[in-house]
């Protein structure tokens, strides 16, 4: 990859940033819940995988000597230390840290879709406008990783199918429970979608395919 920076790269690591973003809000509440335990396990994790990258601009982090490689690591780094935090406090203080995780996952995917309906980009009165901009926040791997294919696509619905979980192996890496770290980015997607344009829906059905669909 050339050695500079485009907007896709700025693009990728805004995604990057919204699960860093994502992981501090998980530890908010969990600290009223588990007190001292929370700090515990972030400290843990944060050894594991060093701390979240400092907000400022892209360009004050990336080896732009190896640009592919440096993306890839972090979102690596963002995944697995998220999930490895949150198996930490679940293992730690029970089904009330479950609560908490979802309690957050929902309240970041609304914000991200407030955030995403402010820019006045993206046209929510249509699905696949609506996928664009799930697109644009939602961390889903490297652009060359194609993980999503489009099976129909009409302004009322549009289906894909997702060949593998991208995030999977980052959740096994850090020990998380692959089943409730999906359930997770579950309810992360639904409310995004459903505070983007209440008269859509986000549906699951199978292990890979998901569809946004009128209501």
């Amino acid at each position: 990859m050339s050695a500079f920076l485009a907007p896709i790269h700025y693009w990728l690591y805004s995604k990057i940033r919204r699960v860093i973003e994502r992981e501090q809000m998980i530890y908010e509440g969990a600290e009223i819940l588990c007190g001292g335990t929370a700090e515990e396990a972030r400290s843990q994790a944060w050894q594991s995988y060093g701390e979240p990258l400092p907000d400022t601009d892209l360009s004050e982090h990336i080896d732009q000597s190896n640009i592919h490689g440096w993306l890839q690591r972090q979102i690596n780094i963002a995944e697995s230390r998220e999930a490895a935090f949150i198996q930490a406090i679940v293992d730690s203080c029970g089904d009330a840290a479950v609560d908490v995780a979802q309690k957050a996952f929902r309240e970041h995917g609304v914000h991200c879709a407030r955030h995403a309906a402010a820019q006045e980009k993206y046209d929510t009165t249509t699905a696949p406008g609506i996928y664009k901009a799930l697109n644009d926040y939602f961390l889903n791997g490297m652009p060359c990783d194609q993980a999503d294919t489009i099976v129909e696509n009409t302004p009322d619905k549009i289906a894909w199918e997702s060949g593998v979980c991208l995030q999977e192996p980052n959740w096994k890496r850090a020990g998380a429970d692959s089943k409730l770290m999906e359930k997770l980015y579950q309810e992360w997607l639904t409310a995004f979608v459903n505070a983007l344009n209440p008269g859509f829906a986000l549906v699951k059905s199978g292990d890979i395919k998901y569809q946004i669909t009128r209501v």
